[in-house]
């Protein structure tokens, strides 16, 4: 059996953020390794700021699982071959929210409980489905369209005079 030459760049890397670590990790060579971040007391921990030299650490870190994996390749007589599922960790833009996503959603632009987006959607303010399992899925396009129809009716009117 042949043997194909592999890449270091041929085995995915996964850069994720747990709590207050960022994780470097190669999953088919079992290699793992963190980065602390350096996070400043803010309201919003969501929005970290991150400098120059923070980012020169991770590039650092990524390097150096470069060459974890060269040295994996030199040192082992069996290598494994390269995953070749990709997948993104993201939630993708355009996917329905379920109720306390859309809730969640809703509370950065205003202050809202569960049992009002109950009530707007009984009164048709707010479209949903309901999935086989009776749970609710509001579309991606009505967060915009909710905050534009509270936004018109809550703006004050404006006296000529």
């Amino acid at each position: 059996m042949k043997k194909t030459l592999l890449s270091s760049l041929d085995y995915p890397v996964v850069i994720k953020r747990v709590l207050n670590d960022v994780i470097i990790s190669i999953p088919d060579l079992g290699h793992w390794d963190s980065l602390k971040l350096e996070i400043e007391n803010s309201a919003n921990s969501a929005s970290v700021e991150i400098s120059d030299e923070w980012m020169k650490k991770l590039e650092n870190k990524i390097k150096q699982s470069w060459v974890y994996i060269e040295n994996h390749k030199a040192k082992k007589k069996w290598v494994p071959e390269p995953s070749t599922f990709r997948q993104s960790l993201q939630k993708p833009e355009n996917e329905d929210y379920t109720l306390p996503e859309f809730v969640k959603a809703l509370s950065v632009h205003m202050s809202i409980s569960e049992n009002t987006v109950r009530r707007e959607i009984k009164r048709g303010k707010i479209k949903c489905y309901v999935t086989e399992g009776g749970h609710r899925r509001i579309p991606f396009s009505e967060l915009e369209y909710y905050l534009s129809q509270v936004s018109s009716a809550t703006k004050p009117l404006e006296i000529e005079g």
